[in-house]
């Protein structure tokens, strides 16, 4: 953000300041709000201050005027009953006391818990209680109701919305048009540069930014020290594939709150918006490609050290400082269960455990230099047509994106370039529907290799001895890191004999999906352009929401287009309706709120009529139903933490505001009316919040805010001594530091609310003859200490009543993700084995799953950042708080590429034959979901030993491999009768030419070796799994214990 930027920003609340000092120093203004004019640059402070964005402001303005006119109209009504009640029992009665303090603590109840329930209505549930607590804590002795009561606080509220959002229309850059331009041109740019160097990071590809590094390092070898300095630092300087990364999903992040701010200010087009949102979600989804993400998912320090105390025996030291990259399945650490019993005779020996291990590659990341990407020296055409299909993709998005810019005239794209046309990205979408093919015809001969009539024992032998070479290296005791080599060479030439088939599968469909996402876009861009485009007018400002029928539309085409073909192919919809299996996954009472229960039947030991009669209507349906929703609603109710804020906040106003409503004789209630105890309400109000380390920061900046803002005012008003020139002058310059410590300071802008919300009453109650008497310094003094007695309220109300803690929050909200994750997965394996042909889901509820867990995500963020500021007494590993939420989040984003990669897997061979494989593995990593959401919800320790999915899933992709082994088998027969035939008939060499490419490379053998890539992706993914699932297991056990019974030393 440039200065210019930034000094803009701060001309707005300035000008607000300004415009509220000069309403109170003129009389006429200051004269409708009466005593409470010194309110409007309080109350623009703390619920309408400007933030340079206007739909922000607009928000904030509509709900803080609700809210303080709601707040008026509460305290006016009372005062209206107090009135009532002071012209029959006399002025200042018990009775019109009591009315008014039952009114404030039922308010503060109210609005604590709304605060409590909705975080956005945080300014509207202050505001409106803010108010009355100073009208119904100085109106005691009413007996009439005027005018001015309600009039007075209003117009405070009105001109404080006012004079925030007019210099906010004014100075305020309209820029969410053009800013979701550039996160869009900023998004496609960084997929640009990342794509093309994951790409030769992985399958060892040429690259541009990659033969530069190669060439600065050799350089540097050649020639002197300085130079080889300078070519180091100049690598140094050249963006990784971890930095784009990171950069690419900060910036689809900010792209989808931008993009919230563009629909709700730019009321364009309808159908421009829809395929604008359209575009946005398609980059979101590009975003969480694999090949776009970061190439090391190293666990933290804490997890390492975790995974080093929990699976001592089957993962060696790493070396410290050296990053662990991606791990793949080929990174097996533990036996399957074939070797139980090798391991055990080799027990007694001080080597590497003589089990048989799949893949398994040093430091258990990606593999060491010599294997570190999947060479493709030996399968140009599949390495020719990746770089093709990644240069197509680059093309068709930097297209995408310059007919975008162009489109809603968005600023930064290259003027120098000629306007790309609509026939060029028709000819892009071409080009890549082409290359995507030849990528699919590349991969499909994957399989069977180059080499013809290749024996299959011979490749099965050839694989058994791969894997069983790499689990017979000896462990010496001066090996810190063990390295475990492989007698297979790296040929790929024949994916089964290639020892990374797993991982490679895993990437290309990952390119293949990632370049049929790039299609999508396109195709929805050149429709976008296909119609005509309305200028911006400011009249569809007014649009009304109703209007809009773009899910009815959605509806009715959904409903006009024609049923999938395999649908005939499902069997589960032709067997019977079971009833009894609607209800067997419930628990006994939900069972019975949805089940209708029969009568209980009449024994002998119900003589008594009244008995029976009482029975038969208790057991009713309806009856029990409204039982079980009553002791639900009453469990809710007393375990809801929404109501436990809103009771505190209700008893520490009712206790705090008590001197209030004292008779008027008493010295409680004197002190209160001389010191104005109202900011002793006010600032308690303010200061609790949520969680005790909350209430102890804010708290604290609440006072040194209000020390300095009480030194400041003094200071001012010493020098103006009541001169209104000199009073504008001098707090509208108070205010802009003010104001520049709220705008960019993000940890502490309480700090400066709390200084600035200090000036206005001791710089303009001697003006406004509020004063009665009292100095500044008596003014500041009362200020001060009234300020110091609420936040300490606030302190120990939130620590000794109902305490909240984060630390306990945190683990209850990692609880509540891993038991939703484990809902989500649930539903994944209903879904994979339903006796059904086709995989078909619902993507409407995994949508919806996915934004409740990515709200647990945030709320568990935001905890973890609370107990970095918080004072605590006990010591909290908050590093490793932050390192699970990274592990669970990889989980999820785990389980939906898996979700994405079934549709294309073969299931009767990978599921439905192997039903009891699936259903272990299944199992398994339910129990272990099960088990990390039952620990971090109670913080009970774990136990020693959980049952691992690597044995099921090891033979999941043995499986898998000898389905692979059946279709090029199939093949290579096929291709030999097809040759044969063609030998007896001696035909032509172009006939046979022309049936060897329509019979031997047909799209149907495509198909089925595509499905096993897709398979075999699956696999990987779920390895992948398995890793983070033991990530977690050991920060569960590290946090909370384990339950041991077998001692492993």
């Amino acid at each position: 953000m440039d200065w210019l930027h930034r000094l803009r920003l701060l001309a707005i609340p300035t000008l607000c300041a300004f415009l509220s000092f000069v309403f109170v120093v003129i009389r006429p203004w200051s004269k409708i709000a009466g005593q409470w004019a010194f309110l409007v640059y309080t109350s623009n402070l703390i619920f309408f201050f400007p933030r340079g964005r206007i739909s922000v402001q607009l928000e904030a303005t509509v709900l803080g005027t609700i809210g303080g006119v709601l707040g008026v109209v509460w305290s006016t009504g009372t005062l209206a009953l107090a009135a009532w009640c002071g012209r029959k029992y006399g002025a200042d009665s018990s009775q019109s006391r009591a009315i008014l303090g039952l009114s404030l603590a039922l308010l503060a109840l109210i609005v604590g818990f709304i605060r409590s329930v909705s975080r956005r209505l945080n300014a509207f549930s202050k505001i409106a209680i803010f108010f009355p607590i100073f009208m119904l804590t100085s109106q005691q002795s009413i007996t009439h109701l005027t005018p001015a009561h309600f009039l007075q606080q209003f117009y405070v509220v009105i001109f404080s919305a006012i004079f925030a959002l007019l210099p906010t229309l004014l100075l305020a850059p309209h820029q969410s048009h053009n800013q979701i331009g550039v996160q869009i041109d900023n998004a496609v740019k960084t997929i640009n540069s990342l794509l093309p160097l994951s790409i030769s990071n992985l399958l060892d590809v040429d690259h541009p930014l990659t033969q530069h590094k190669h060439h600065l390092r050799h350089s540097g070898a050649n020639v002197g020290p300085g130079k080889s300095l300078e070519g180091e630092a100049e690598t140094a300087e050249l963006p990784s594939q971890d930095k784009l990364a990171k950069q690419l999903k900060g910036i689809v992040a900010n792209l989808h709150i931008s993009s919230t701010s563009y629909i709700r200010d730019s009321r364009l087009l309808e159908r421009q918006s829809t395929s604008l949102l359209s575009v946005i979600k398609a980059l979101q989804k590009l975003q969480r490609n694999p090949l776009l993400g970061q190439t090391s998912h190293a666990p933290g320090e804490r997890i390492q050290a975790a995974l080093q105390k929990s699976f001592p025996p089957s993962r060696p030291n790493s070396v410290v400082g050296t990053p662990k990259h991606r791990r793949s399945i080929s990174l097996s650490r533990h036996r399957s269960r074939a070797s139980l019993s090798s391991e055990r005779e080799a027990s007694t020996e001080n080597t590497w455990p003589r089990h048989k291990l799949r893949h398994l590659t040093s430091n258990f990341g990606r593999p060491s230099e010599s294997h570190k990407s999947i060479p493709l020296d030996t399968k140009p055409d599949l390495k020719d047509a990746s770089q093709h299909l990644v240069q197509a993709i680059v093309e068709a998005l930097q297209l995408v994106n310059l007919t975008l810019a162009e489109k809603f005239h968005w600023p930064g794209s290259n003027k120098s370039e000629t306007a790309k046309t609509r026939e060029e990205l028709f000819d892009a979408r071409v080009n890549l529907e082409d290359v995507l093919t030849e990528v699919q015809r590349a991969l499909g001969t994957l399989l069977s290799g180059s080499e013809k009539g290749l024996n299959q024992d011979v490749v099965v032998d050839d694989l058994r001895q791969t894997q069983s070479t790499s689990s017979e290296l000896p462990l010496t005791a001066n090996q810190s890191q063990p390295h475990v080599s492989f007698s297979e060479s790296p040929d790929v030439t024949n994916l089964l004999k290639n020892k990374d088939r797993f991982r490679l599968a895993f990437y290309m469909t990952a390119l293949l999906d990632l370049a049929r996402d790039v299609h999508g876009i396109t195709n929805t861009v050149i429709e976008m352009s296909a119609g005509e485009i309305t200028p911006f007018s400011w009249m569809a400002i007014f649009r009304l929401g109703w209007m809009r029928h773009d899910k009815d539309e959605e509806d009715e085409n959904a409903q006009d287009g024609q049923p999938p073909n395999e649908t005939d192919l499902v069997m589960e919809e032709e067997q019977p309706n079971d009833v009894t299996k609607e209800y067997q996954d419930m628990d006994f009472v939900t069972a019975t709120l949805y089940q209708r229960r029969s009568l209980v039947q009449e024994h002998g030991d119900m003589r008594d009529s009244f008995s029976r009669f009482w029975r038969r209507g208790w057991d009713q349906h309806g009856v029990v139903k409204a039982r079980i929703m009553l002791s639900r609603l009453f469990h809710q109710l007393k375990h809801s933490r929404h109501v436990l804020f809103s009771l505190k906040m209700a008893l520490g106003i009712s206790l705090l505001s008590l001197p209030a409503f004292l008779p008027a004789d008493h010295a409680g209630r004197k002190w209160y009316d001389t010191s104005r105890g109202g900011w002793m309400v006010v600032s308690y109000m303010f200061v609790l919040e949520d969680t005790t380390g909350a209430i102890l920061k804010v708290g604290f900046l609440r006072g040194l805010g209000c020390f300095i803002g009480a030194v400041m005012g003094y200071v001012c008003a010493i020098i103006a001594h009541e001169n209104p020139y000199a009073l504008v002058v001098l707090a509208t310059a108070c205010t802009i530091p003010i104001s520049w410590h709220i705008l960019f300071n993000t940890s502490t802008p309480g700090l400066g609310v709390s200084t600035g919300i200090t000036l206005p009453p001791l710089l303009f109650i001697t003006y406004l003859n509020e004063s009665h008497g009292q100095s500044y310094f008596t003014l500041a003094w009362y200020r001060f200490t009234d300020i110091i007695i609420g936040t300490f309220a606030a302190v120990l109300f939130g620590s000794f009543v109902w305490p909240v803690h984060a630390r306990v929050q945190y683990f209850r909200a990692v609880g509540g993700t891993m038991e939703r994750i484990t809902e989500f997965y649930l539903r994944m394996s209903r879904d994979l084995v339903r006796s059904s042909l086709v995989y078909r889901i619902d993507d409407k509820q995994y949508d919806d799953l996915e934004a409740k867990i990515k709200r647990e995500f945030a709320l568990s963020r935001t905890l973890i950042s609370i107990q970095k500021q918080e004072i605590s007494l006990l010591p909290r590993p908050v590093k490793l708080y932050s390192e699970i939420i990274d592990a669970i989040e990889r989980l999820l984003e785990t389980l939906v590429e898996i979700r994405l990669l079934r549709f294309s897997v073969p299931r009767k061979a990978t599921v439905l034959d192997v039903l009891p494989i699936r259903r272990e593995l299944i199992s398994t990593i339910l129990i272990n979901l099960w088990a990390c959401a039952h620990s971090f919800h109670s913080r009970s320790p774990l136990p020693q030993f959980l049952p691992t999915p690597r044995s099921p899933l090891s033979e999941l992709m043995e499986v898998t491999d000898q389905h692979a082994r059946d279709i090029r088998a199939f093949r290579n027969t096929f291709g030999e009768d097809i040759r044969g035939r063609n030998r007896s008939h001696s035909p032509s060499p172009i006939n046979m030419n022309r049936s060897s490419s329509a019979q031997g490379e047909g799209q149907v053998d495509y198909q089925a070796e595509m499905a096993i890539l897709y398979a075999m992706a699956e696999n990987e993914a779920l390895g992948e799994v398995c890793n983070i699932l033991e990530e977690i297991v050991a920060a569960a056990k590290t946090l909370f214990g384990t339950q041991t019974f077998l001692d492993t030393n």
